[in-house]
């Protein structure tokens, strides 16, 4: 009796194993295996910091991608294989911000090789780079997937890295560690006028409708 269990359980998992691709199994481990890690860093970095808005936005990016993580294995492991698009994770980031362009006296301070505490600019720089290459890295995964549920569970992973890098970016743009450098405004000018909007087909001059011109 206790064989014939393990033998359906191994047929279980056989089964199982079938519903994805061999490099989605490769891709979403290394999706996961670096969902935790970052959830330990950003964690870790929030305790770094004495700056209140920053610290409670690196806690909030650190809880969302907990969240983000256990959804991710218990969609591998087929607990949420009924959702059809398994977004249920969200991070609400702030993108009606104005941003401050223009350079106001920069400055880099050189590294500190014997340093005993990681400054606000290098925790910002660290969880900046962070969720910058995590938007490629997680777009690029979900690029070869052929399940739509992990493809949408991916791309999900790299909308949230690109709303936590634009959120940790306006903190460092506002305290001016991370300045925009701006064009002269004749300079910039002449490049938005040099696009030229195509003008629209006369319909009547080709017998078509509107709208199949641009099938």
């Amino acid at each position: 009796m206790q064989g014939t269990n393990m033998q359906n359980n191994m047929q279980n998992n056989m089964q199982g194993s079938t519903t994805f691709g061999a490099h989605e199994i490769i891709g979403m481990n290394e999706a996961l295996m670096t969902k935790a890690a970052n959830v330990e860093m950003l964690s870790f970095l929030s305790e770094q910091v004495q700056d209140q808005r920053l610290q409670n936005m690196l806690r909030q990016q650190a809880q969302t991608a907990h969240q983000h993580y256990i959804e991710g294995v218990n969609l591998l492991q087929g607990h949420g294989t009924h959702m059809a698009q398994p977004n249920t994770v969200q991070y609400q980031g702030q993108m009606n911000v104005q941003p401050k362009l223009g350079l106001r006296q920069p400055s880099m301070p050189a590294p500190n090789m014997n340093a005993q505490t990681v400054s606000e600019r290098s925790v910002c720089t660290v969880a900046l780079n962070m969720h910058k290459f995590g938007a490629i890295g997680w777009t690029t995964l979900a690029l070869e997937c052929t399940s739509p549920q992990l493809r949408s569970y991916l791309m999900n992973g790299a909308s949230m890295c690109d709303r936590m890098a634009y959120d940790v970016w306006e903190f460092m743009n506002s305290k001016g560690y991370y300045q925009v450098p701006t064009l002269l405004e004749k300079t910039t000018q002449t490049m938005i006028q040099a696009y030229q909007v195509p003008q629209q087909m006369n319909p009547q001059a080709t017998g078509m409708p509107w709208g199949q011109h641009y099938q």
